[in-house]
Formats: C-alpha cells, sequence, structure tokens
C-alpha cells in the first residue's frame, strides 16, 4: 500500500507531466503565438507555472524563503523573454528544477509531516499537503490552457470520434487522431 507522501507525490508528478505532456514537439513559433490576439502565449503560461512553482517550495521548504521577485530567473529575465528556442528550453529546464525540487523535498518527509502548516508567500499558512494540491491544480489549470492555445495556434479541434459541436462551426478537417487509436 502506498503511503500518504507517495500518493502526494504522485499527484504532483501527474500535474507536472500533464503540464509538460503539451510541450512535446513545441516550436519556438507556437509557443511565442497569442492567438486570437490574447496577451498569453505558452511561454508566457510555463515561465508563471514555474515561477509559482518555485516559490510555493521555496515557502514550504527553505527557512528564509524566496519570493516572486527574488527569484533566479532564467538569464535574469522576469517582465520579458528572450524570443529564442535556447531560452524556451531554459524555462522548460527550469520548471523540470522545480519539479525535482518538490519530489526530492517531499521524499524527505512522512506523513505525518503533510497535517503540518507551511508558509505561503501571502503571508498566512497550510498544511503542507494543502499547498500541494495548490501547485498541482495549478499545473493543470495551465496545462489546459496551453493545450487549448496549441489547438488553436495549430488549427485543432477535437479527436475524431469524439465530435462535441458547441457552436455552429464545423470541424471536418480538424479533426486530431490521438496515438493509440489505431
Amino acid at each position: 500500500m502506498r503511503s500518504r507522501v507517495d500518493l502526494t507525490r504522485h499527484l504532483l508528478d501527474h500535474a507536472y507531466r500533464t503540464f509538460t505532456d503539451n510541450l512535446i514537439g513545441l516550436t519556438l513559433h507556437e509557443a511565442l503565438a497569442t492567438p486570437a490576439g490574447g496577451y498569453r502565449s505558452v511561454l508566457g503560461l510555463l515561465k508563471h507555472a514555474a515561477a509559482w512553482s518555485h516559490v510555493y517550495h521555496s515557502f514550504a521548504f527553505d527557512p528564509l524563503p524566496t519570493g516572486w521577485d527574488d527569484l533566479a530567473w532564467p538569464r535574469g529575465l522576469r517582465e520579458r523573454v528572450d524570443r529564442s528556442r535556447g531560452y524556451l528550453d531554459e524555462v522548460i529546464g527550469w520548471f523540470g528544477l522545480s519539479h525535482q525540487s518538490w519530489i526530492r523535498s517531499l521524499g524527505a518527509v512522512d506523513d505525518e509531516q503533510l497535517d503540518r502548516p507551511r508558509p505561503l508567500h501571502w503571508g498566512p499558512s497550510a498544511p503542507l499537503y494543502d499547498i500541494v494540491v495548490l501547485v498541482a491544480s495549478h499545473h493543470l489549470y495551465h496545462a489546459g490552457e496551453i493545450n487549448y492555445l496549441l489547438s488553436i495556434a495549430r488549427g485543432e479541434a477535437w479527436e475524431e470520434g469524439e465530435e462535441v459541436e458547441e457552436n455552429h462551426i464545423s470541424t471536418v478537417g480538424h479533426r486530431v487522431r490521438p496515438a493509440w487509436r489505431p
């Protein structure tokens, strides 16, 4: 039987993998695109999710937590991005480092410690388990946004055979054939 810590690590790992699965095959053009004239890009969402993952981890585990303004941002860029493939890869790696820190730190606690309060960056505290659920939920929320942005940028619709018309726009010719379908 798995321990609560094992299940907690599994939850966070699943959320991280769901997020990063959306980045497989990502081009620089797709990472920088802002479909429909919006202000969010895949790179921006990735940078945002990675940064908050670092902040929440630091507050949960570091004796002197590091806040948003004091993070070691890739290339020192907090309010801007470098529009290069190298920078995109660095931000992806930065997100991976945060995830590794979470998994390593959670591996050093026992089930009882999951219920102990840890500080949050906005002042109050919460049980470590609740913080992990919040971080995992944040990953999943933005994974959905990335999936949607990429479907717009790629001109993709629902998976083939999964038609769910919610408007008057036909998806014929824009279906996606999932890898698991024969």
